[in-house]
């Protein structure tokens, strides 16, 4: 990660799965995905979790994120469908958030700007 994330908002929230470093989560204490409804990324986290443990959530500005596969600088991305709350291209109708650095590999952290989700 060549750039400084700069974290203007959190929120606790209390890990209802084991939850991995930087990674999309959702409102529900579990990573976020783009597999459907009602699990929409509220924002990054800033450490693992493990279930019933609390952990901070950037939810503002932008923040270091794991990548799931390759992403350009400036792509929109979305969490990926497999749970994992790693970072994949979305599009400007599916995504909670823009890529500020590319990912030239799965497992890469980027910085991300923090979007509100949104779905087409």
């Amino acid at each position: 990660m060549g750039m400084q994330y700069d974290k203007q908002h959190a929120v606790t929230l209390v890990a209802t799965v084991a939850l991995g470093l930087y990674r999309f989560a959702g409102f529900d204490g579990a990573h976020a995905t783009s597999a459907g409804a009602g699990h929409d990324a509220q924002g990054v986290t800033e450490s693992a979790a493990a279930i019933g443990e609390a952990v901070s959530v950037i939810t503002t500005y932008s923040a270091p994120v794991e990548a799931g596969e390759a992403i350009a600088k400036w792509d929109y991305v979305k969490p990926a469908a497999d749970g994992s709350g790693k970072a994949i291209v979305g599009t400007a109708t599916d995504c909670c958030g823009r890529a500020l650095e590319a990912a030239t590999a799965a497992g890469q952290v980027i910085e991300v700007r923090i979007l509100q989700h949104r779905h087409a």
